[in-house]
């Protein structure tokens, strides 16, 4: 079957038949017997409502990323607009076609049929963690240890506020220390352990440290308290103590939902860009894409949402940086098959390279008069065409290459899911 759909071209009729034909074969979304079929389930079509009835009655329009540049899609609007069933909708139709989903929410509501939920809150008894220090023999491979130590003295930096020059080379030493204990180190490549030390682990370290009198040998005890500090904030939180780390691998095959609703701002600054991290490394130690791709599930690997991703965009670091997560993902995402919504109230939330990258955009009704006057012209509509209040939240405009112009709409609903077992915990 494999064989046959990949050299024969899918009609959409015909993934309407599968999708039936597992439904009755129990295999649902959210499992990774179910993206086996994926080959299966293309072309990709989301269907996100109807336009305006015409002479000819009610025109469906559907996102069908296989026709655009990059599956790169921005969705703005107020608050009560409908940003979050936009989200809902779109991640639910990804999920049917087989294609991973991997969920960053910020605030615990974007919840659709075919995911497995990390609480990153509680320290669950049955379940995984994460680990910003786990180390992937593959991804690291191509990077080395010491690229990846540079990456989370940032990322410490960013979550908790900015690192001194000498905070940062006395945390950079520090974890360079423990994972040389662990016995992980570059001119010992093939020896390297499985288990990757934690946030805990580095934490443990300083505060042996703090103890001596002369603090460590180049670093006074002033500098060692000040990471101790930042590092134990981060390592108190439950989702960097538990034993197992989450690959990425399972981040994929279960459609992880990251809930880090309760987190404190720090800690999820850190849970998410080390998230989207790993699935950018994964994407590159997996190679680019074919150049001509015979179908969607050649193109797309993974698709990424992330609600609210001012968290991300403006949390303490610069969102025109071109090494931030954000900017990475839209310059290089698309050749390793990575595609990537982004909800958020404002476009100002991102940068100017986000902007220059997103093929599709998803401007919902209901914005504020000086935000209509910055989102109209992207779309180009009239700033009066956004502000209105009295249509019902879910109306939208919906400019993309395959409408070949921007259209009116209003949004489809996504049923409840019938099957709740599938939004459970990794």
């Amino acid at each position: 079957m494999r064989w046959l759909a990949r050299n024969k071209k899918v009609k959409p009729a015909a993934v309407s038949r599968w999708l039936r034909f597992l439904a009755r074969k129990g295999v649902r979304p959210g499992v990774p017997a179910y993206q086996s079929y994926r080959d299966l389930l293309m072309p990709i079509r989301v269907l996100l409502g109807r336009s305006p009835a015409t002479a000819a009655g009610e025109v469906a329009c559907s996102w069908e990323p296989g026709k655009e540049i990059n599956g790169f899609m921005m969705v703005t609007g107020g608050s009560g607009s409908g940003k979050t069933e936009a989200l809902k909708l779109i991640g639910g139709s990804l999920v049917r076609h087989g294609i991973p989903v991997v969920t960053i929410d910020f605030h615990g509501d974007v919840l659709f049929e075919g995911q497995n939920t990390l609480h990153a809150h509680v320290r669950q008894a049955t379940g995984q963690g994460l680990n910003p220090l786990a180390i992937d023999k593959t991804t690291l491979a191509k990077e080395g240890l010491q690229v990846k130590i540079a990456k989370e003295v940032d990322r410490v930096g960013r979550a908790s506020g900015c690192l001194g020059y000498k905070q940062a080379a006395c945390l950079r030493r520090v974890i360079t220390d423990v994972y040389r204990e662990f016995g992980i180190c570059e001119d010992r490549y093939l020896g390297w352990r499985v288990v990757s030390p934690s946030l805990g682990d580095i934490a443990e370290h300083l505060r042996m440290l703090s103890k001596r009198k002369e603090g460590m040998e180049g670093f006074d005890r002033q500098t060692v308290n000040a990471c101790l500090a930042r590092v134990e904030t981060l390592s108190c939180n439950a989702l960097f103590r538990h034993p197992t780390s989450v690959s990425v691998q399972d981040m994929l095959a279960y459609n992880m939902r990251l809930d880090c609703s309760r987190l404190r701002g720090d800690a999820q600054l850190l849970a998410a860009e080390t998230v989207l991290d790993m699935i950018f490394e994964a994407g590159r130690a997996a190679g680019p894409i074919p150049v001509n791709s015979r179908s969607d599930s050649e193109r797309y690997r993974v698709f990424i949402i992330i609600d609210e991703a001012k968290i991300l965009s403006l949390g303490r670091g610069n969102a025109e940086d071109s090494r931030h997560i954000l900017n990475v993902l839209v310059t290089e995402g698309r050749k390793y098959g990575i595609g990537l919504i982004l909800a958020s109230q404002m476009t100002s939330h991102f940068g100017s390279e986000v902007h220059a990258m997103v093929s599709t955009r998803l401007a919902m009704r209901r914005m504020d008069p000086k935000e209509a006057r910055r989102v109209a012209p992207q779309m180009g509509l009239m700033p009066v065409d956004l502000v209105s209040t009295e249509s019902p939240a879910g109306t939208a405009y919906f400019r993309s290459a395959s409408t070949g112009g921007t259209v009116m709409l209003q949004m489809d609903r996504l049923p409840e899911p019938e099957h709740r077992g599938f939004i459970s915990e990794v």
